[in-house]
């Protein structure tokens, strides 16, 4: 099972706008309790590539079965984890306030 990194920094990328929300759907359908975790501004379009967010307790959701799910309903996803719980270097922050 492949996870986002606990209290790290990642994100996840989609086409278009339209395809955030889907996403967000998805993660609902798949696990409300963790939807409940999932930050405003994780997942969003590739435009926003390569900045990343504090991911903090949303964890726990197997990122292969989402994006095997978002594929198979035609929603390209990419999901980005940086692997540890400090600011990558390459990373752009997003200001969330």
């Amino acid at each position: 099972m492949a996870t986002l990194t606990h209290k790290g920094y990642g994100r996840i990328y989609c086409e278009t706008e339209e395809d955030v929300a889907k996403v967000q759907a998805v993660v609902k359908e798949l696990d409300e309790y963790e939807f409940g975790y999932l930050p405003k501004e994780l997942i969003t379009t590739f435009t926003a590539y390569p900045s990343v967010i504090y991911n903090g307790k949303f964890s726990d959701m197997d990122m292969d079965t989402l994006t095997a799910v978002c594929w198979s309903r035609g929603i390209r996803i990419w999901v980005f984890d940086a692997g540890h719980n400090d600011m990558p270097r390459s990373g752009i922050p997003v200001n969330e306030g």
